[in-house]
């Protein structure tokens, strides 16, 4: 008999230890499961990039536009369109267009001529606004501004300095 108790005694321990084994071997499955999704390190990084910006151009804008005909003291007003180009190699925005008049001629100059009525500036010094849609032009595309230009009758002062001028009118657009 006491080989038989001896192998019951065995298979229950035996049992025991496969019970103990596989509770430990689930709690340390269920630990490294449990850790896994915690085991990792949190930390903070830093660092750098470089880019670049083209330079630009001082003058991105061409501007031309002038008088049909020729003016003459007592003529009507004519509509002037200048055109404002991008001659640039990327986008600029046109803001805003002035201009200014001067001629060849000694003793004719800017105000000897009225721009939307008023006389015209003789100096870049002191532009008069041309009325223009701020517009951001892709390179070579242009946008136009119109406005009035004629001769200023001077009715106390002798404009004949004025007979035959060329007459410029120079424009600044930003």
């Amino acid at each position: 008999m006491r080989t038989q108790q001896t192998n019951a005694r065995n298979a229950q321990q035996s049992k025991k230890k496969k019970r103990y084994a596989a509770i430990a071997v689930a709690g340390v499955i269920g630990l490294a499961t449990a850790g896994g999704a915690y085991s990792y390190w949190t930390s903070l990084g830093d660092g750098t990039g470089t880019a670049t910006t083209r330079a630009g151009n001082a003058k991105p804008f061409s501007v031309t536009g002038g008088a049909a005909n020729a003016m003459f003291p007592g003529d009507t007003p004519q509509t002037v369109t200048a055109t404002v180009k991008n001659i640039g190699s990327e986008n600029y925005t046109v803001q805003a267009l002035k201009a200014w008049v001067s001629t060849d001629k000694t003793g004719c100059d800017g105000t000897d001529f009225l721009i939307d009525g008023a006389a015209a500036p003789a100096s870049a010094a002191t532009p008069v606004s041309i009325t223009l849609t701020q517009t951001d032009l892709a390179p070579n595309a242009t946008t136009t501004a119109s406005f009035t230009m004629q001769f200023n009758n001077k009715a106390t002062t002798d404009q004949s300095a004025c007979k035959g001028a060329a007459v410029t009118i120079h424009y600044l657009a930003s």
